[in-house]
């Protein structure tokens, strides 16, 4: 179903396999059983959250109750589909997790870049003050309210001002 869709599809037997998988490869969206050999879904959901908190599993159980659903949820799960289920459906809920890895990841790449713009905005304001106050002439910065905001030595010594004369 999801091959058919475009994603790439891994598979593991037991939740030993499926952890032992994450260790080797970066695998963002999780489908996982709760009722599986060895070790049940819900502590691989546990080790898989110590693993990588940002991996969105997406829990498929036959024996689903609004119990078991709410305990899923709670240990970050990020749906739940019963069996049986449609492919639509299982389609739907991988693709909107997919979505909302890409919008994550389209987050954080604004997120850098506006701090690379603030950092960038720091250093030229630092440029423009070190200019300014190294100028031989008398210079006084106000705001739009008419406060002043930057005074450079040489105007403090044009007024007769102390040099520690704050802005």
């Amino acid at each position: 179903i999801l091959s058919r869709t475009g994603f790439d599809v891994l598979t593991a037997a037991t939740g030993l396999e499926a952890l032992d998988l994450l260790k080797e490869k970066s695998i963002p969206i999780i489908l996982l059983d709760l009722k599986m050999p060895g070790m049940d879904g819900m502590e691989v959901l546990k080790h898989i959250r110590q693993l990588d908190a940002t991996i969105l599993v997406v829990v498929i159980t036959g024996f689903a109750t609004v119990e078991t659903a709410i305990e899923a949820m709670k240990q970050g799960a990020y749906d739940f589909i019963p069996k049986p289920f449609e492919p639509e459906q299982l389609r739907i809920v991988v693709k909107r997790a997919a979505e909302k890895l890409q919008l994550t990841r389209e987050a954080q790449a604004l997120e850098q870049e506006r701090n690379q713009t603030l950092a960038d905005l720091n250093t030229e304001k630092t440029r423009i003050r070190t200019v300014i106050e190294s100028l031989p002439n008398g210079v006084g910065v106000v705001n739009a309210n008419g406060q002043v905001v930057l005074l450079n030595p040489a105007f403090l010594r044009l007024l007769d001002l102390p040099p520690d004369t704050a802005a």
